[in-house]
């Protein structure tokens, strides 16, 4: 009777500790309206069409959260009409820059400019938070990257850092190596390996996550507006809740750090534009 008894409060505190946990995560989508360009060739431009599409319609059939960051002079001919559905169905957009150059190859002069040129264009499609997302996730060091950090707080921008990459540009290049008429039946191999990659990777952040906060991860996903997702976004909604995570919005996450810089009204407790770094290590550490 007492083994019983022990057993059954084991079982119990398990589940509590289950219940307990929580596990968040925000999906950003990167290279908006999408990755490449269809040099203004109308089949490219409509195989762009449908795949945008089908993105954004697993994000609506789960009814989920996400959000988009656009290069400014990546959009072609019809695709303002799909980045203004993106956000009339709730989805949030922000800048990623004119021509998506690294801050690595640049100067703080050159890359300045590339947003504010982007910012004019996209300010009547972005939303509110307003958020930036560096390219290639190049923030820079010293000098150079403190001088776009303060155009960027002086702008209003909220950096989007990233905890979770996906790497999908080595899965897509891989899906395109495949020839058009054996995609079908190879689809599913590389679903299942793209999958555990992404799985694996939340896994590691994780476990940086839990070093600061027990039972607690609040990740942020980085994945591409590209052919992959195009055919995998459903699966990577559905992996994610079956594993019991609720996707929230970005602000839900960024919310929960602190990066010691102050907003206009003095609070600490919500990044403006801060480092991505500074928010990242808040996460993890």
């Amino acid at each position: 009777m007492k083994t019983k008894l022990f057993v059954l409060l084991v079982s119990l505190l398990t589940w509590s500790q289950v219940f307990a946990e929580i596990r968040e995560i925000a999906i950003t989508i990167d290279d908006l309206p999408f990755v490449g360009s269809a040099n203004h060739d109308p089949r490219k431009l409509q195989r762009e069409h449908d795949r945008f599409m089908n993105i954004m319609q697993a994000l609506i059939d789960r009814k989920v959260p996400a959000t988009g960051f656009i290069i400014a002079g990546s959009i072609e001919k019809g695709q303002w009409e799909l980045l203004e559905a993106f956000r009339n169905q709730g989805f949030e957009l922000g800048n990623h820059t004119y021509s998506h150059r690294s801050l690595n190859s640049v100067s703080a002069e050159k890359y300045i400019e590339d947003v504010a040129k982007a910012d004019d264009i996209l300010t009547p499609l972005m939303t509110s938070p307003k958020y930036f997302r560096y390219p290639y996730l190049a923030e820079s060091k010293g000098e150079r990257r403190d001088k776009v950090y303060e155009f960027l707080a002086d702008s209003g921008y909220i950096i989007a850092p990233v905890t979770v990459d996906s790497k999908d540009f080595r899965f897509n290049s891989q899906l395109f190596a495949i020839p058009y008429r054996q995609r079908p039946q190879r689809l599913n191999y590389l679903k299942k390996r793209y999958l555990n990659f992404i799985w694996q990777q939340t896994l590691r952040a994780e476990a940086k996550a839990e070093k600061k906060h027990p039972g607690v991860s609040r990740q942020i996903l980085l994945i591409h507006a590209n052919l992959l997702n195009s055919h995998f976004m459903g699966d990577i909604i559905d992996m994610y809740q079956e594993k019991g995570y609720r996707i929230v919005r970005l602000d839900q996450i960024l919310a929960h750090t602190e990066t010691g810089e102050e907003t206009e009204n003095g609070d600490n407790d919500k990044p403006a534009a801060g480092s991505v770094s500074d928010v990242v290590n808040d996460i993890f550490q």
